[in-house]
C-alpha cells in the first residue's frame, strides 16, 4: 500500500500539463470512485502504474517507463506545497549530501506517514563525476519513478543537472535492488575530504571515559558478537541474563535497514545510514523501588500489549573503531511518551544529556494531546471530504442532466471545456424538425385562473417532455400557448464542427465524451430507427398521450396538430446571460406551416420527411395531395397513419419491461424503444438530394429562425 500523496501529485501533474479534461478520462476509464485522492489515505502499490499505463493509451504517445519518470518529477513539485521542501533544502549543501542524507530524510516523514514502508538509499562508492547509489525497495516498477525524482530534486533545489542510468539490476522475487549511476558535478568530495586532513593529535581516551560518555551503545566484534554493552542498556535486561559475548542477532533485531546483519554490510551501510534495532528477549520486570510505581507499571503493559512491555527500539550509527577493530553502535531508545518510559523501567536520568533525548521527549509529552487532538480531527475531516466528494458528484450529475435538456449534449460538453458561446456556429446537412400545436388553449388562457393556467400548461408540458424524453431527440423549444418543437439527427451528427476563437484546451479535448454522466446517458435507439422514423414514434406517443389532458372549460381532450419536415439547418448558442441553442433556416418554418395545415388529430409530413419512411417497415403513410403552404406555394405532404405490426409486437414486448422511476425524475426507459435491435437500417440516401448548407458562417446567410 501506498499513502494517497503520491497519487495526488500524480493528478495534480496531468491536470497541469495535460489537461483537466484527459485526468477525466483517466477516471472514467479506470473506474476510480473520486477524481482526487486523500494525501494520507492508503491505495494499492499498482495504482500509480496503471494511471501512466492508462495516459499512454489515451495520449498515443510516451510510454510506461516515460511517464512513471514523469510522476517522480511531479511529487518533487507537488510536495512543496505542504512545506516538506524545506526538509530538502538544509539535507546539505551540495547534492552529495543530499545523495547521503536521503535515507534521514525518509525518516522524518514517520510522523506524518506512519505506516510508509520507505525505500533503502545507499551511496556505494562516489567521485568527482557522480556516484553510485544503490536503490532497495519492496515495490516493483518504480525505478523511473526514482529517476525522476532525483532529476527533479537536483535542477530544484542544488541547480544540478544530473544524468542518471541504470549501472546494475540485481533484483530477485523479494525485493527490487538497482545499482545508479548518477552523474554530476561532485568535486565537492574532495573538498571535504581536504576539510579533514588537519586534525589536531589528542591522547587515546580509555574505554571506561567512552562508555560513560555513551551510556547508550553496543560494541560489537568481527564475529558479530556483543564484546561490551553500555549500562542504560544493559540495565534493561534481567541481571542474570548472558549478554556479553552473544551474537548480536540473537538480543537485537535489525528493523531498518534491510539488510543482512552482516559485518560487511554493516561497515558498508553504515557510514550514511540510520540503524534501527529491537530487542528480542524480554526486559526487566523489576525496574523501579515503589511497589506503586511496579503496579502503575504492570497496569501499563497490559494496557500496551506484549510487543510494547517486552522490547526496546535502539536508532542510532554504527561506526568502525580501528584501533579496536570493532564497530560502535551510538544509539538512544525511541521513546515518545511517559507511559512508554515507565512500561520498559527508564528514568530521565538513564538518558543520555549531551544529545537532547531527554529535553525532546519532555517537550513532546507537552504537545502529545495537542497533536493527537490535531491527528482526530484531521482524520475527521478525511471522513467527511470522503462524504463531499460523493454529494459533490451527485450534484454535478443532476447539473448536466438540466443541461443537457437546456441544449444538445456535444454543445454543453463544448461550454464546458471553455469554447466561447457565441462563437459555436454548425451546420446540419440533414435533420427533423416536428410542432406539434394545441389549438383551444386560447380559451383556456382567456377564462380559467391564473393558478389553472400554469397547471393547464405544466400539464401539457410535463406529457411534452415525458414522451420526447424516452427518444434520441432534442426539444429546443416550448411557448406560451404551449406549442412544442422537437429536433431529430442533431446528436447522430459527426465531430467535426466549425468552430472559432476556441482554446488549444479545448481544440485538443474530445467533445463526444464525458466521464460524469453517470445515469445520463440511456440507449434511446436500440432499433436502428432514422431520424424520421424517430419522430414519428414521438409523433404517435405524443398523439396517444395528448388525448388524457383535458380541457378543464370544454371538458373534453385538447385539439392537436402535429407535423414535421426533414432538411438542412444551422444551430448555435445566442444569448449573453442566458444562453439558448437555436435553429435558423427554411426547414424550421417550413416544419411550421406543415403543422398549421395539418388536421386536428392527424400528424402531417412533408416528401422530403416521406422519403426517409416510405421503406419503413415500422409506420405506414399515404398521401395528401397537393396542398397550399404560407409562402411556399403548393407542395406535396402527406399522412403518418400508424405503427405497423412489428413496432407494436416490439412496443408490447418492451412494455412488459418498463422500469418504474421516481416522480420527480423524467423516466430514461422507453417500453416501446428499449433493449431490442433486430436490424440495423441506414439513413435512406435523401441528402444528396436536399440542398447543402453553406461553408460560411450560417449566422450570415439564413435570415428567417425558429421564432415565427
Amino acid at each position: 500500500m501506498l499513502y494517497g500523496i503520491l497519487l495526488e501529485s500524480a493528478r495534480d501533474g496531468i491536470c497541469l500539463s495535460y489537461g483537466y479534461h484527459i485526468w477525466k478520462k483517466i477516471v472514467q476509464e479506470l473506474n476510480f470512485e473520486h477524481e482526487s485522492f486523500t494525501t494520507l489515505g492508503r491505495y494499492e502499490d499498482n495504482l500509480i502504474e496503471k494511471i501512466a499505463e492508462c495516459l499512454a493509451d489515451i495520449l498515443h504517445e510516451g510510454t510506461l517507463e516515460y511517464y512513471m519518470q514523469f510522476f517522480g518529477e511531479c511529487f518533487v513539485r507537488f510536495f512543496t506545497n505542504y512545506g516538506y521542501d524545506k526538509i530538502l533544502r538544509v539535507a546539505g549543501r551540495h547534492f552529495r549530501d543530499f545523495l547521503h542524507s536521503i535515507d534521514q530524510l525518509h525518516d522524518s516523514t514517520k510522523f506524518s506517514f506512519p505506516q510508509m514502508k520507505s525505500p533503502l538509499f545507499h551511496v556505494l562508492e562516489e567521485d568527482e563525476h557522480g556516484a553510485f547509489l544503490q536503490y532497495k525497495s519492496r515495490r516493483r516498477g518504480f525505478q523511473r519513478y526514482i529517476v525522476g525524482q532525483l532529476r527533479e530534486c537536483a535542477t530544484q533545489f542544488y541547480n544540478e543537472d544530473i544524468y542518471v542510468r541504470v549501472q546494475d539490476d540485481i533484483s530477485t522475487n523479494e525485493c527490487t535492488l538497482i545499482i545508479f549511476r548518477v552523474d554530476f558535478n561532485n568535486s565537492a568530495v574532495k573538498e571535504t575530504s581536504k576539510r579533514f586532513l588537519n586534525i589536531p593529535n589528542l591522547p587515546d581516551i580509555t574505554s571506561e571515559t567512552f562508555f560513560k560518555v555513551f551510556p547508550f551503545c553496543l560494541l560489537i566484534d568481527p564475529s558479530m558478537r556483543i564484546y561490551h554493552m553500555g549500562k542504560s542498556i544493559k540495565s534493561l535486561f534481567p541481571v542474570d541474563t548472558v549478554l556479553t559475548g552473544r551474537y548480536v542477532d540473537e538480543i537485537f533485531r535489525l528493523v531498518r535497514p534491510d539488510i543482512v546483519f552482516q559485518w560487511d554490510k554493516v561497515l558498508s551501510y553504515g557510514r550514511h545510514i540510520v540503524f534501527l534495532i529491537e530487542s528480542r528477549i524480554p526486559l526487566r520486570s523489576d525496574k523501579g523501588n515503589k511497589s506503586n510505581e511496579n503496579s502503575i507499571i504492570q497496569r501499563l503493559r497490559k494496557t500496551i500489549g506484549t510487543t510494547g512491555s517486552s522490547a526496546i527500539r535502539l536508532k542510532g550509527q554504527m561506526k568502525w573503531i580501528s584501533s579496536w577493530n570493532m564497530i560502535v553502535f551510538l544509539c538512544h531508545p525511541v521513546l515518545s511518551t511517559t507511559e512508554e518510559m515507565m512500561n520498559i523501567g527508564l528514568t530521565l536520568h538513564d538518558l543520555n544529556f549531551y544529545d537532547g533525548s531527554s529535553e525532546i521527549l519532555i517537550a513532546g509529552m507537552q504537545h502529545a494531546k495537542q497533536l493527537q487532538a490535531a491527528i482526530d480531527k484531521q482524520h475527521a475531516w478525511i471522513t467527511q471530504l470522503q462524504a463531499t466528494k460523493v454529494e459533490l458528484q451527485e450534484w454535478r450529475r443532476k447539473g448536466k442532466r438540466l443541461l443537457y435538456s437546456m441544449m444538445p449534449r456535444h454543445i454543453a460538453q463544448m461550454l464546458q471545456q471553455g469554447v466561447v458561446a457565441n462563437s459555436i456556429c454548425e451546420s446540419h446537412k440533414l435533420i427533423t424538425v416536428l410542432f406539434c400545436y394545441t389549438l383551444d388553449f386560447k380559451d383556456v388562457i382567456q377564462k380559467l385562473s391564473p393558478t389553472e393556467i400554469v397547471q393547464s400548461i405544466n400539464q401539457m408540458v410535463i406529457m411534452f417532455d415525458q414522451c420526447s424524453e424516452k427518444y434520441d431527440v432534442f426539444k429546443v423549444e416550448t411557448k406560451a400557448d404551449s406549442s412544442y418543437m422537437i429536433v431529430s439527427g442533431i446528436q447522430e451528427r459527426p465531430q467535426q464542427r466549425r468552430i472559432s476563437n476556441m482554446s488549444s484546451s479545448s481544440a485538443r479535448s474530445s467533445v463526444g465524451e464525458d466521464s460524469l454522466e453517470d445515469g445520463v446517458t440511456t440507449i434511446k435507439n436500440p432499433l436502428g430507427l432514422n431520424q424520421a422514423e424517430i419522430v414519428a414514434g414521438l409523433a404517435l406517443e405524443i398523439l396517444k398521450q395528448s388525448k388524457k389532458i383535458i380541457n378543464k372549460i370544454s371538458k373534453i381532450p385538447f385539439k392537436t396538430k402535429i407535423g414535421f419536415h426533414s432538411g438542412p439547418a444551422v444551430g448555435g448558442i445566442v444569448g449573453h446571460k442566458n444562453y439558448q441553442y437555436c435553429l435558423f433556416g427554411d426547414t424550421v418554418n417550413t416544419a411550421s406551416r406543415v403543422t398549421t395545415t395539418s388536421d386536428v388529430g392527424r400528424i402531417h409530413l412533408s416528401a422530403a420527411a416521406w422519403q426517409l419512411l416510405k421503406d419503413s417497415t415500422y409506420f405506414e403513410t399515404n398521401p395528401r395531395g397537393k396542398i397550399q403552404m404560407k409562402g411556399k406555394g403548393e407542395m406535396q405532404t402527406y399522412w403518418l397513419n400508424g405503427a405497423k405490426d412489428a413496432y407494436i409486437e416490439h412496443t408490447i414486448i418492451l412494455e412488459s419491461k418498463n422500469e418504474m422511476v421516481d416522480n420527480d425524475v423524467l423516466s430514461d426507459y422507453h417500453p416501446t424503444m428499449y433493449e431490442i435491435n433486430d436490424r440495423g437500417k441506414p439513413i435512406s440516401n435523401i441528402i444528396n438530394k436536399l440542398p447543402s448548407s453553406s461553408d460560411q458562417c450560417p449566422f450570415s446567410t439564413f435570415k428567417t429562425s425558429h421564432f415565427i
